[in-house]
Formats: structure tokens, C-alpha cells, sequence
């Protein structure tokens, strides 16, 4: 397939400079990004008192990032060095199936299951708190039993496996292909919904036909904030998967350049997705950091469903 990602067929030969820059550029890429979003998930489970949907939501995308810095840092940085995949053929192709397909649908769909939080916090305010519990809790299964299946899908016939020495995710089987494809197709279709939501929700917000909830809080004012931060995360991390879908399904030529930047995509989207997430709330920045942008006033206020939490 022409969409076909080019590191699925990519047989160049590496040069040892081109290999020891990969290796350093993956080495650093990953320790950053696994850095980072460790960081995030410990501010969200310890840092904060609400233990919203959005917030389990984001601990869960902040755990997929880790495990695939993790694998990066552990895994393919060595593998790179020694020029060697130093694990069975076994683990070799799970891994991959995991690092390729797993944790990529796992972070599409809770993407999409972010989306639908702010989209049902906007619209459905009150009739949804009661069982949102339950509704996080199903979504969170869900999202990680996929990575599951998706890990599993084909195995062990039609499953690829990384090549130290392409530099590349080789396919055992042509029948891989078309697990390719439909993964390309449901991510296609998960961004899609996911961006739908967003865009319905910011016309809501803009038409003012969000549900209000009004209160007295010494915090309201920095609650709004927060929450509209909240939008705005949810928002460019949905850009996010569109750039990294079309950037890499353009690279198809197998040039040293296309693995450069490739290879190192998964841990780079990972790195950005993280620093989008500290950004976005200052709840767990640095004190350095968050101290700048709290504004500690107390008023009667108006907040749209839009700034209430669930």
C-alpha cells in the first residue's frame, strides 16, 4: 500500500554515524518524554484533590505515554547500539505489535473518550454525574483491553517485528498489511469523533448554548480558568493525532531521513502529549511556574457547563 508506513519494507543500510545519532536522539527523546510524564501522573494522582474524569482519563494517557518512552529508553535504544534485538523473536514481535498498535489505538480512543467528557459536561451537566463513576471506569477498561487485542491481532503469523539493523518495523507476512490498514482506518475514524466532539462543543460554548451553573467561590475565578485549559488540552492533543497520523503515513521513500524522524515519532508524540498536559494545568507545575498564572479573587460568577468539572 502507498499509505503503507515505508519502515514496514525499508532495507537501506545504516551507517555506524547514522546509527549513533539515532540512538542518541531516541536516548534522549525518550528519557525526556518518560520524564515528563511521570512527572504528570504522580502531580494528578498526589497533586490534586478532584478526581474528575477528565483527570483519570489524562493519568491513563499519561501512563500509555510512559510505557512507550519506557520501551523506547529499555528497548530499542540498546538494540540500536549493539546493533543487536537482543530479545527473542517472541518478544521481539509482541513488543512491537504493543508499541506499534496497542498503545497507539489506547491513546486514540482516550483521546475520544476525553472529547466526550468535555462534550458531556457541556451538555449533559447533571444528568450524566450521577453514573460517571461507572462510565470512567468502563472507558478506562476499555481503552487498555484494546491495546490488547490489538497487540494480540494477527499473531503469530501476520505481526512485525524490529529490525536492529533496517532500523525498521519488518512484517512477517504480507496479511500484516492489512492489520496495518485497518488501524489506520479506526484511528481515522476515532480522531474524526473525537475532533467532531471538540468542534460541536467549542460551537456550543461560542453560541452560548452551554447549561450554567452559578456560585459563590473565593476559587471561581480560577476554576473557570482551569477548566477552559482543560477544553484547550483536550483540543490540541486531538491535533496532535492528526499531525502524527498524516506525517507518518506520508514518509514511504525508506531514506535515512524517514527513519530519523519515524523511529523517534512515538516517543516524540509522547514527549509532546506530556508537555501539553503540564502546560494545560498548573495544578501540577512548578511552583516557579504555576505561581504566575494564579489569580486569587472572590465574586459571585456565572460558569457554563463548559468550566464544570466532572
Amino acid at each position: 500500500s502507498e499509505f503503507m508506513y515505508f519502515q514496514f519494507n525499508s532495507t537501506i543500510e545504516i551507517q555506524p554515524n547514522e546509527r549513533t545519532w539515532t540512538a542518541v536522539l531516541l536516548l534522549m527523546i525518550s528519557f525526556v518524554g518518560g520524564s515528563i510524564n511521570a512527572y504528570i501522573a504522580s502531580g494528578f494522582m498526589f497533586g490534586i484533590r478532584f478526581r474528575g474524569g477528565f483527570f483519570i482519563f489524562s493519568i491513563s494517557k499519561s501512563f500509555s505515554n510512559i510505557l512507550i518512552c519506557s520501551l523506547v529508553f529499555f528497548w530499542l535504544v540498546p538494540a540500536v547500539f549493539v546493533k543487536e534485538n537482543l530479545l527473542s523473536d517472541y518478544f521481539n514481535m509482541i513488543l512491537s505489535q504493543f508499541l506499534l498498535f496497542g498503545l497507539y489505538i489506547q491513546g486514540n480512543l482516550t483521546q475520544c473518550f476525553l472529547s466526550l467528557n468535555r462534550f458531556a459536561t457541556i451538555c449533559f451537566v447533571g444528568s450524566v454525574k450521577r453514573k460517571n463513576a461507572d462510565l470512567i471506569a468502563l472507558a478506562v477498561f476499555t481503552s487498555w483491553f484494546s491495546a490488547i487485542i490489538w497487540t494480540l491481532l494477527g499473531y503469530p503469523e501476520c505481526t512485525c517485528f524490529f529490525s536492529s539493523e533496517s532500523l525498521t518495523f519488518r512484517y512477517a507476512d504480507d496479511c500484516h498489511v492489512s492489520n496495518y490498514q485497518l488501524q489506520l482506518y479506526c484511528a481515522f475514524v476515532l480522531m474524526m469523533i473525537s475532533n467532531m466532539l471538540n468542534v460541536i462543543s467549542f460551537l456550543i460554548i461560542c453560541c452560548g448554548g452551554a447549561k450554567s451553573v452559578s456560585f459563590s467561590c473565593r476559587n471561581a475565578s480560577r476554576r473557570k480558568q482551569r477548566n477552559a485549559r482543560m477544553f484547550i488540552q483536550c483540543m490540541v492533543q486531538s491535533i496532535l493525532f492528526i499531525i502524527d497520523v498524516f506525517l507518518i503515513s506520508s514518509l514511504n521513500s525508506g531514506s535515512f531521513g524517514d527513519i530519523i524522524v519515524a523511529l523517534p515519532s512515538m516517543a516524540f508524540f509522547a514527549l509532546f502529549d506530556g508537555l501539553v498536559m503540564l502546560i494545560c494545568n498548573n495544578d501540577i507545575q512548578p511552583a516557579c511556574i504555576a505561581s504566575r498564572n494564579l489569580q486569587k479573587k472572590s465574586s459571585v460568577i456565572s460558569i457554563s457547563a463548559s468550566d464544570f468539572r466532572m
